[in-house]
């Protein structure tokens, strides 16, 4: 009782009047607070904290609005008649078996080094899940710019939705209205965005020490987007600075703690590389990483194969398991060390 405690602080004398309106200090449970009101204007202070607080009481307990409390029981018999569809696959048996599939609601956040992956596997998803009529959004390259990269090197074109331009001012909501446009015209379910950098609900209005701050925001704004229009928001992300030379870990995406916090499922990407007279090579071998799983809290890699003919993956797990037993002889071996 928030809105009490503040009001009777500030009470000088007994006969100043109750003339905060309540409905401001919380504006969801109007029906409610109305009751209340009238309910404060017929006590004195003498009896403010014993017979309002019962008069509040009698009030709450004849309350029946949408957000009345309900039992658990009640919300399981309700999912009980309701059907419940499975995830939305991708066709690839080790991702899905981690993720259970796509769900609405859900905000994925992929991650990666520049250079690694991040927006051909985002095209990858398009084309994987071409039947949820997805949108694509891409921020930091438009989305001509990506589809003619793709023609030059002959590479199949995913059918996806794309803004006929964008923004000056990339914002959460500028997004939302995409999306319910593509609801509305096309029945979206899938949407992805490139990338999360360039999203600014601040108009530029903020420093440095307040980036942490913007991007919790933003991640805040895409998950309830997510829940608000029933569909998968999937947002690519960059890495901060690791040594590209070895696969990252959720200590390494920096800059805002709820990106991770706001996911529901977290991919992390790194292509296989190596360093060769200071100048690094990279492979097309692929390392997807799932290191955070709301749904069913399934972690773990799958190892893929970028095919430079059409621009898709493909599973290949034999690699990614060499190097796995190859770290875990390490760790045992350090750990047979420090007993000496």
């Amino acid at each position: 009782m928030t809105y009490y405690y503040l009001r009777t602080a500030k009470m000088k004398n007994e006969k100043e009047e109750f003339t905060t309106p309540l409905a401001s200090l919380n504006p969801r449970v109007d029906e409610l607070i109305k009751k209340i009101e009238s309910e404060y204007q017929k006590v004195t202070k003498e009896t403010y904290d014993a017979e309002g607080l019962a008069r509040l009481q009698e009030v709450a307990a004849e309350y029946n609005g949408e957000y009345r409390l309900i039992w658990s029981e009640e919300i399981k018999a309700r999912l009980e008649k309701q059907p419940r569809p499975d995830g939305y696959k991708i066709g690839m048996a080790g991702i899905d078996d981690l993720t259970g599939g796509f769900r609405e609601q859900q905000l994925v956040t992929i991650t990666a080094h520049s250079a690694h992956g991040k927006s051909a596997f985002g095209m990858f998803l398009t084309k994987q899940v071409e039947q949820l009529k997805p949108v694509m959004i891409p921020i930091e390259q438009t989305a001509e710019e990506l589809i003619a990269q793709r023609m030059a090197n002959g590479y199949h074109i995913p059918n996806f939705l794309s803004p006929e331009r964008l923004a000056d001012l990339v914002t959460t909501e500028w997004i939302e209205e995409r999306i319910v446009e593509g609801i509305a015209k096309h029945n979206t379910k899938f949407v992805i965005i490139d990338h999360l950098g360039y999203i600014d609900n601040m108009a530029g209005n903020y420093k440095k020490e307040n980036l942490a701050y913007r991007i919790g925001m933003v991640m805040k704004s895409l998950k309830n987007i997510a829940k608000r229009w029933n569909v998968v928001i999937v947002i690519l992300v960059h890495i901060s600075q690791h040594d590209e030379g070895k696969p990252p870990s959720l200590v390494d995406i920096g800059n805002s703690s709820d990106i991770i916090k706001e996911s529901d499922i977290v991919m992390l990407l790194w292509r296989k590389n190596k360093l060769s007279n200071k100048v690094r090579i990279y492979d097309n071998k692929v390392l997807l990483s799932i290191q955070k799983n709301r749904f069913n809290g399934k972690n773990g890699n799958v190892g893929l194969v970028f095919d430079v003919e059409t621009g898709d993956y493909k599973e290949e797990n034999g690699w990614v398991e060499s190097m796995e037993k190859l770290a875990q002889s390490e760790v045992e071996s350090e750990d047979s060390f420090a007993l000496f």
